[in-house]
């Protein structure tokens, strides 16, 4: 407190000094008045272009010509005047400046805010408008004419549904509100309609639909029909109409299933015969329990039989415990789009434990929504190669085909080509020849997490004979932004597709790692980049296509594993299948393990599992995660040489198989985890529906003289 109080009493001191010195004896202060002869000027009118689906922007009305508030060009005064804007008159023109008006433009002091989206409604494709914002620069005496010109292009897309729109009622419901647009989408966000509502001419009965007064809903009177509807039976009402914005119309259908069920004397009571469930295709197992919203009022217990879907027994993806449902979502990675969903609708018969059944069949309809699980999408927009404007030669300088550069080999570089001749799926793919060429894409992972897995891979077919694997395209992965701390990159860590096969599309796949122990351990936090290129004084010709970057370490490995009850973890007495040398279960420091001795056996050792009934399908991608150790590596090879020793995984019926994409191996003479990729689309030896085999994993060990340790087998479904 002194000390505040001495600062306080030398502040006042001073002021008081201070004005010891003043005269005031000419009078009251007069400051001199500042000049102000000179205009201000600026750089240049702005002019600026949007698309009608921009976020909101601000632009400086004294700024740049780009509007910044900073940099060459910002509107000044020579006299060093404050500067504000006057004076300001908006006027738009164009096709439909009628409607738009002054949508679009809102002034703030200094500021202009552009709102694309307000005017987005209004214009079609191609379709343009442009506001003129005319104003003057004022110093407060002088002013400066200046124009803000913002042009506006149109994009307009039709409405899209989803699917029918379905209302599930029982007959007692009485009234039932349906949303006729609960499944349509409109990227313009227009003001949709809904005409022409008419009842399917196969309809059984006359159900009256009403509107409810908001234009997208409508009333559905179930009273009506509610002695129509048999017992225990559901009747299904259709009904067509259109949804048009203001340019575009499309058929719609809504379906009104009304189940006619009654109350059973001691038989449990249905309160909801028609449940519903949604699930993202990336998520973990979940349960329900299928006697939520049942009641048994006797106290019997409640049984639930005769799940089905699609009146068959339940598919890989979907099992039964009791009265409790397991659903795998990762099981229909590969049969729904990104952005897209299925609908799967599965049935049961509800009884209790003394034979007293429940009337009708509940339903549960499960919704599977397609993810975007491919990273590539939003750092290559044309990772697919089906974007046909991107297709023809790519150059350094112009079109790059959805790479982000033509990067620095680019000599003995026959031109890359997109075109229809080098397509795998779809329509285009890449064609890739010549020495020293090089293609980058940039920062497909901005900020690498930890304990993180991804499968980096694309197709290839080799269209030159080589028996040198240098002929194929050298494929780096390297941190385009090196964590803190971390100075060494790994570019020239990257990979060649061994294989040189020609006119077979083969799948060359890399896996980055940020487990302790992985490839990328260490370098949390870097940007990922990735090179297509060739580099070495080999001649090759390739096509490729489908190029993907999908992360699948923050997978369950327990919950999704596909191999039946836990047999990869060796923790319960089982009976290992195996074809040569020696193959039993050893208890290694309290934990049992698999150990492999090849010793003698002239075409290795082969291990197999078996897989879940109908977990293996055709189109599917699979990741198997096992711990193996090659015990006696330093005797085989030396102390200190970390050598790589590879052996062979595939799935297979007995006959038929599906290789994985690379081999797998071993590194030196310590445990690790190994991550293998199996693709059933480059893998497969012939087309058959795997869902319907039973399916094997096979491991085969080929080093002679080789002992391991394996361990925590895990199969799981990837994208």
């Amino acid at each position: 407190m002194n000390t505040i109080k001495t600062f306080r009493a030398l502040l006042a001191s001073s002021i008081a000094i201070a004005l010891v010195g003043c005269d005031d004896s000419s009078g009251d202060f007069k400051p001199e008045a500042q000049a102000n002869t000179v205009a201000p000027t600026h750089g240049g009118d702005i002019v600026l272009a949007f698309n009608e689906k921009d976020e909101i922007t601000f632009i400086d009305l004294l700024g740049t010509p780009s509007g910044a508030s900073s940099g060459e060009g910002v509107a000044r005064d020579a006299d060093g005047n404050f500067l504000r804007v006057t004076d300001v008159v908006i006027e738009g023109s164009g096709s439909r400046s009628d409607e738009i008006m002054d949508a679009g433009a809102e002034l703030n002091g200094n500021q202009l805010g552009v709102r694309s989206l307000a005017i987005a409604p209004y214009l079609d494709n191609g379709e343009m408008h442009t506001i003129v914002v005319s104003y003057n620069i004022s110093d407060g005496v002088n002013k400066t004419p200046r124009t803000a010109t913002l042009t506006f292009t149109g994009e307009d897309f039709a409405p899209v549904s989803n699917g029918p729109v379905v209302g599930n009622f029982t007959r007692d419901a009485g009234v039932g509100t349906v949303n006729l647009l609960a499944t349509v989408f409109d990227a313009d966000n227009e003001l949709l309609t809904i005409t022409n509502l008419v009842a399917d001419s196969g309809n059984l009965y006359d159900l009256p639909i009403t509107a409810s007064g908001n234009g997208a809903e409508v009333n559905v009177d179930i009273a009506a029909v509610e002695s129509s509807i048999p017992d225990g039976q559901k009747v299904e009402f259709k009904f067509s109409y259109t949804v048009s914005d203001h340019r575009f119309d499309i058929e719609q259908t809504m379906i009104i299933n009304v189940l006619g069920v009654q109350d059973v004397p001691g038989a449990p009571l249905v309160t909801n015969y028609f449940k519903s469930i949604e699930l993202d295709e990336t998520e973990t197992v979940i349960t329900v329990d299928l006697t939520d919203e049942i009641v048994e009022r006797e106290g019997d217990a409640i049984v639930v039989s005769d799940v089905m879907l699609g009146g068959k027994a339940l598919p890989y993806g979907y099992s039964l415990q009791g009265n409790m449902l397991t659903i795998d979502p990762h099981a229909f990675l590969n049969e729904v789009n990104a952005d897209e969903s299925i609908e799967q609708t599965l049935t049961y018969i509800v009884s209790d434990d003394q034979g007293n059944t429940s009337d009708g069949v509940p339903e549960l309809a499960v919704t599977l929504n397609g993810v975007e699980t491919n990273l590539i999408a939003s750092a290559m927009s044309n990772h697919d190669f089906e974007d046909e404007s991107l297709s023809g030669d790519i150059v350094a300088g112009g079109n790059l085909g959805g790479f982000s550069a033509f990067g620095w080999a680019t000599w003995w570089c026959i031109t890359p080509t997109i075109g229809a001749d080098y397509a795998r799926m779809g329509n285009y793919g890449m064609r890739f020849e010549g020495r020293y060429c090089d293609l980058l894409i940039n920062n497909i992972i901005e900020e690498l997490p930890n304990n993180q897995k991804y499968a980096f891979s694309y197709g290839i077919q080799n269209k030159l004979a080589s028996d040198n694997a240098a002929s194929n395209p050298y494929v780096p992965i390297f941190a385009s932004t090196l964590p803190e701390g971390v100075t060494e990159n790994r570019f020239w860590l990257g990979s060649r597709y061994f294989d040189t096969a020609i006119d077979q599309w083969m799948e060359h796949v890399q896996v980055v790692s940020t487990f302790d122990g992985g490839s990328w351990d260490g370098y949390e936090g870097a940007t990922l980049s990735w090179d297509i290129m060739k580099y070495a004084d080999f001649d090759g010709l390739h096509y490729l296509d489908d190029f993907s970057v999908v992360a699948y370490g923050d997978y369950d490995l327990v919950a999704h594993d596909m191999l039946v009850d836990d047999v990869g973890t060796f923790e319960t007495e089982q009976i290992i299948t195996s074809n040569g040398g020696i193959a039993e279960i050893q208890e290694v420091e309290g934990a049992n393990k698999l150990f492999i001795d090849t010793t003698g056996a002239d075409a290795g050792v082969s291990i197999s599992f078996p897989i879940e009934t109908g977990a293996i399908k055709a189109g599917a991608r699979y990741a198997l995660v096992m711990e193996a150790q090659l015990i006696n590596h330093d005797d085989l090879f030396g102390v200190g040489s970390s050598t790589q020793v590879g052996f062979m995984v595939s799935l297979s019926n007995g006959t038929d198989s599906v290789a994985a994409s690379l081999d797998g191996s071993t590194t030196g003479p310590d445990a690790a985890e190994i991550d293998i990729i199996i693709s059933e689309d480059y893998g497969r030896s012939a087309d058959i529906d795997w869902s319907q085999e039973t399916m094997m994993l096979n491991i085969t060990f080929t080093e002679a003289n080789a002992q391991y340790y394996v361990d925590n087998l895990r199969l799981i479904a990837i994208p």
